[in-house]
C-alpha cells in the first residue's frame, strides 16, 4: 500500500490517520466494531497450482465461525466487493460441514448471483419408499444424491450432485410421493411447482411412481439418459463459460482502467422484462429571476407543471429538489417550500395537475410507467408512488406467474432501479404486496406462493 501511495500520492487524504473514517487492512479477528461505505472483502483461501481447494477456512471451521463472518461482511454500510479465485459452485459442502463453512457458500453464492439460499438443514429422510428405491438405484449407479433439498415446505425429492462440478446439482428428480399427493391444488404441483424451479435454471425429471413399479427398465433407462444429457449440456456450458471468461479477462488485460466487478453493483435478477430509464426534467419555462420564494405563484406553477409532465408522478419533496436544481440554488429553505406549495395549489385549481397523497400527477395520467431509476444517489423508496410500485409488481408476476414474497419484493426493486434490496424498500414494497392481496387482485397459497387471483 505503501508503494501504491508513492505511485498515487493524491490518495494519500484518504489514508491520513487525521481523516475521521480512514483507509484501513484488517482482519477476520480485528475488524468487529469497524464500520465502511465500501469494504474490500478478500478470500485468502482458495484454489492452489494443483487446482485443488482445501475445505480448511480457518475460524470459518471453528464453532461460532459463522458469527465472525457475520461480523464482516456486515461492516459496509453501502457494497462489499469480494475477492475470490473460486467460485460458490466449486465449493461442495457436506451436510455436516460447519455451519460457518456453509455460511461462506451462501455469501458467495449471494455475492456472484444475488441468490440467497436458506441455510436450514435438509432433511435425509424420504418421503415413501418409492423415493428409497429411486434413491438406491442412482446410488448404485455412481452418482451421488441428496436428499429432501429446500427449505421450508418447498423441498425438492431428491438432487442429483454434478459429479464436474460438486458444489452444484446436476439434476432435480420429483417423484409422486407423499409431498405431491398432500398438495391441495393440482396446479401448484403441476405447472408453478415446475416453472418455478425451471426460473431457478434446475433441469427436472420427473417420475410416475406407477411407471416405476410397472415399467422399471423403461423408467431407468429414462432417467439415466436423462442425466447423461443433462451432463453433456452442463460441460458445453462450462467451456463456453470458460471462453467467455477468458475473452473478458484478455479485454480487462488491454484496459487497465476497467473498473472492478462490484458484487453489490450489478442487478443479477433479470426476468426479461425491459421498462424506460426514469427521465428527469431538464429545463424551466420560468427561472434565474432572482429569489424564487418572491416569484409570482401563476409563473412558479409553470415550473410546477413542467417538472410534473416530464416525471409524474413525482413526490412533493422530489419535484422541490428539481426546481431549486435548475433554478441553480443549493439549499431549499423553508420559504422557497412555501412559494412552491403555493404553486402547487395554483396549478390544481388550473386543472394543470392532480395530488395524490404526497404525489403530484399529470393531469390525464390514469396509470403510471414502471421507470427504472438510475440516477445516484438512488432515490428513497418512500419517493414512488404506490401505484408504480403496484406496476412493477404485476410485470413480475407476468413473467414469472407466482414466486415467494421475498423474491417477488426483489425483482420488483430491480425493475425501479435499487441494486440491493435494502429492509426499508423491502418493506415498503411488502406493504403494497399486501393491499394487493387485501384488495383480491393478488392471492397468497398456502404453501407461500403469490399470483394473480
Amino acid at each position: 500500500m505503501e508503494l501504491q501511495l508513492r505511485l498515487n500520492p493524491e490518495m494519500e487524504e484518504f489514508f491520513s490517520s487525521s481523516r475521521n473514517e480512514h483507509f484501513f487492512v484488517k482482519n477476520l479477528e480485528t475488524i468487529q466494531g469497524d464500520e465502511r461505505d465500501v469494504i474490500f472483502l478478500s478470500v485468502g483461501f482458495g484454489f492452489d497450482e494443483a487446482k485443488r481447494l482445501s475445505k480448511n477456512f480457518g475460524p470459518l471451521n471453528q464453532e461460532g465461525g459463522e458469527r465472525r463472518l457475520n461480523v464482516l461482511i456486515s461492516r459496509a454500510r453501502e457494497r462489499c466487493v469480494v475477492f475470490v479465485n473460486f467460485r460458490a459452485s466449486d465449493l461442495d459442502i457436506e451436510p455436516n460441514a460447519p455451519f460457518g463453512l456453509r455460511a461462506l457458500k451462501t455469501f458467495l453464492d449471494y455475492a456472484e448471483n444475488r441468490n440467497l439460499q436458506s441455510l436450514v438443514q435438509s432433511s435425509e429422510d424420504t418421503d415413501s419408499p418409492f423415493e428409497d428405491s429411486v434413491y438406491s438405484f442412482l446410488r448404485s449407479n455412481g452418482y451421488e444424491v441428496r436428499k429432501q433439498v429446500g427449505c421450508a415446505q418447498f423441498r425438492i425429492d431428491l438432487a442429483v450432485v454434478d459429479p464436474n462440478s460438486p458444489g452444484k446439482y446436476l439434476m432435480a428428480i420429483e417423484c409422486d410421493g407423499a409431498k405431491y399427493h398432500s398438495s391441495p391444488v393440482a396446479r401448484d404441483r403441476d405447472r408453478l411447482r415446475d416453472q418455478i424451479l425451471r426460473g431457478l435454471d434446475w433441469k427436472i425429471h420427473r417420475i410416475w411412481s406407477t411407471d416405476w413399479y410397472r415399467s422399471r427398465r423403461d423408467s431407468e433407462a429414462k432417467l439415466l439418459t436423462a442425466l447423461k444429457s443433462a451432463r453433456e449440456s452442463n460441460a458445453q456450458n462450462a467451456s463456453g463459460t470458460m471462453e467467455a471468461e477468458k475473452n473478458e479477462h484478455e479485454s480487462h488485460m488491454l484496459d487497465q482502467d476497467a473498473p472492478v466487478a462490484d458484487s453489490y453493483q450489478q442487478a443479477p435478477v433479470d426476468n426479461g422484462i425491459s421498462v424506460d430509464d426514469y427521465k428527469t426534467c431538464t429545463d424551466l419555462p420560468f427561472t434565474n429571476h432572482g429569489d424564487l420564494h418572491v416569484q409570482n405563484p401563476k409563473k412558479l406553477a409553470l415550473n410546477v407543471i413542467r417538472v410534473v409532465e416530464a416525471e409524474g408522478p413525482i413526490h412533493f419533496d422530489e419535484m422541490v429538489k428539481r426546481i431549486r436544481s435548475l433554478w441553480g440554488l443549493r439549499r431549499t429553505g423553508d420559504r422557497i417550500i412555501n412559494a412552491l406549495r403555493k404553486s402547487v395549489d395554483v396549478a390544481k385549481t388550473q386543472g394543470e395537475i392532480k395530488a395524490r397523497g404526497a404525489f403530484l400527477w399529470p393531469r390525464d395520467l390514469k396509470t403510471p410507467k414502471v421507470r427504472k431509476r438510475n440516477e445516484e444517489p438512488r432515490p428513497d423508496i418512500e419517493l414512488i408512488c404506490p401505484e408504480e410500485i403496484k406496476e412493477a409488481v404485476r410485470l413480475v408476476l407476468k413473467s414469472q406467474f407466482s414466486t415467494v414474497p421475498d423474491e417477488l419484493s426483489v425483482a420488483t426493486s430491480r425493475l425501479l432501479g435499487f441494486q440491493a434490496t435494502r429492509d426499508d424498500t423491502n418493506r415498503k414494497i411488502q406493504e403494497v404486496i399486501s393491499e394487493m392481496i387485501q384488495s383480491g387482485e393478488l392471492e397468497e397459497m398456502p404453501n407461500g406462493l403469490i399470483h394473480f387471483k
